[in-house]
């Protein structure tokens, strides 16, 4: 189905903007809500290193930049609103067993299966937006969408210092799983399914290749004050990192997004590493760059126009260059 289609067989737009909104305050929250709870889960597993602990965030961090991409590319395939029901319903588990972890191991673990929803929640409700929306306002819709997610990012640390405060760093997590189910029941009554039968699968080794080069660049930066940012491990995990991401990039032909999805990596381990250093301004910059990162040119060169990837000329209103 087109997203012109759906766009005129939906009444009204702005419930579909509601729900995927939702969904996405959720996933943007949890990239930050962590940041001032990390002195209490580390409180909570005195045994654990600091270096170990850090992959608590971290591990979110890279799975979800690594996978918007490709999980944008599978909504197109298998349908948009299925995949959106499919990683709302991920997100609220993981987010569920995260916040009973028995240990920092299992706390990664579904920390990483979080990432994985809401890595699949991000790309397919933009895609969602864009069907329900016709094109001459889709520009006004996308600004509000990708303002729910800056804004999520950027109360997180304030939110979760709240909940710490009042009950425990756990509840940051549970905190996700009323917001999941209120989705997951409104998703039948307001969102339209919408595919790309032409889209191509996201390739495996592609997608291989971009998490661990993000594994590896935030390996680097994680470790680079313990080793020594001259040390040999330190300088090996960067290089790594250069030559994975330039591999992906030479097979898919997808500079922008492959260095931007590095960046925001980069950038928000940092700030997993010293949350000192995420300020209010680079919290909205990150995921405004994130959520507005679904706007790129398509993996493949003949989707061009129907990817969810490469929407920015419908968004806008303007040709394609």
């Amino acid at each position: 189905m087109s997203y012109r289609n759906q766009s005129e067989t939906q009444a009204s737009p702005w419930p579909a903007l509601a729900v995927t909104s939702f969904a996405v305050f959720a996933a943007a929250l949890d990239a930050t809500v962590l940041f001032v709870a990390f002195p209490d889960i580390r409180a909570s597993f005195p045994q654990v290193s600091l270096a170990e602990l850090s992959w608590v965030l971290n591990a979110y961090t890279i799975v979800f930049a690594a996978l918007l991409i490709p999980m944008g590319r599978l909504a197109d395939r298998l349908g948009r609103r299925r995949v959106f029901s499919a990683g709302v319903l991920v997100f609220t588990v993981g987010s569920a067993l995260s916040g009973l972890a028995p240990s920092v191991g299992l706390l990664i673990v579904f920390r990483i299966v979080q990432a994985i929803g809401a890595a699949t929640v991000v790309p397919a409700s933009l895609a969602l937006v864009l069907g329900a929306f016709p094109q001459s306002r889709r520009s006004a819709a996308v600004g509000i969408w990708a303002a729910v997610g800056a804004v999520a990012a950027a109360l997180g640390p304030s939110l979760g210092a709240v909940v710490v405060e009042a009950a425990s760093w756990r509840w940051t997590l549970f905190l996700n799983i009323p917001l999941g189910v209120l989705t997951l029941l409104a998703i039948p009554r307001v969102l339209t399914e919408s595919r790309d039968p032409d889209a191509t699968p996201p390739a495996i080794t592609g997608v291989a290749l971009l998490v661990a080069g993000v594994a590896a660049l935030a390996l680097g930066i994680v470790q680079g004050d313990e080793w020594g940012w001259s040390d040999a491990r330190t300088l090996a995990a960067l290089t790594a990192a250069l030559i994975l991401i330039s591999a992906f990039n030479q097979a898919v032909r997808q500079i922008g997004g492959v260095f931007g999805v590095a960046a925001v990596v980069a950038l928000l381990t940092a700030a997993n590493t010293r949350p000192e250093l995420l300020t209010g301004f680079s919290r909205v910059f990150l995921m405004v760059a994130a959520g507005g990162g679904r706007d790129r040119r398509a993996l493949h060169p003949n989707q061009l126009q129907t990817n969810t990837t490469t929407r920015v000329a419908e968004v806008t209103g303007e040709a394609s260059p």
